[in-house]
């Protein structure tokens, strides 16, 4: 895995939104905020990578099964949120040591792709 975080770990970290598993964001959802926040979609490995490290983090949460994606009271707090991406990728604490990511089911990433690109929910 990297040495340190990422731009696209602060882009990650914006765009998932809710607070709480029931009121979290599906993948679809995050894709279609990242999409809006840097004019482009994650790819798979990206996302993954950086949903990992923000969970080592203690900076959001997830449930693949449930297909929710939420930030921690930590990651809602984070001076990440503010600036430019550069900005917030200074702003984000250290980064601890993680397990390597997991990768998502075989299929979920580039079916919630092809769902926000159709734009259907």
């Amino acid at each position: 895995m990297d040495e340190g975080w990422t731009l696209s770990d602060v882009w990650i970290l914006r765009a998932i939104g809710g607070v709480s598993s029931d009121r979290g964001s599906s993948l679809r959802q995050v894709i279609a905020a990242a999409d809006y926040l840097n004019h482009a979609i994650p790819r798979e490995d990206e996302f993954v990578a950086a949903v990992s490290r923000l969970a080592a983090a203690g900076l959001v949460e997830f449930d693949v099964a449930a297909d929710r994606y939420w930030r921690t009271a930590a990651g809602q707090s984070s001076a990440a949120h503010r600036g430019t991406f550069a900005a917030g990728q200074a702003a984000l604490p250290d980064l601890p040591s993680a397990s390597p990511p997991q990768a998502l089911p075989a299929g979920v990433f580039s079916s919630a792709v092809a769902s926000y690109l159709r734009g259907s929910t």
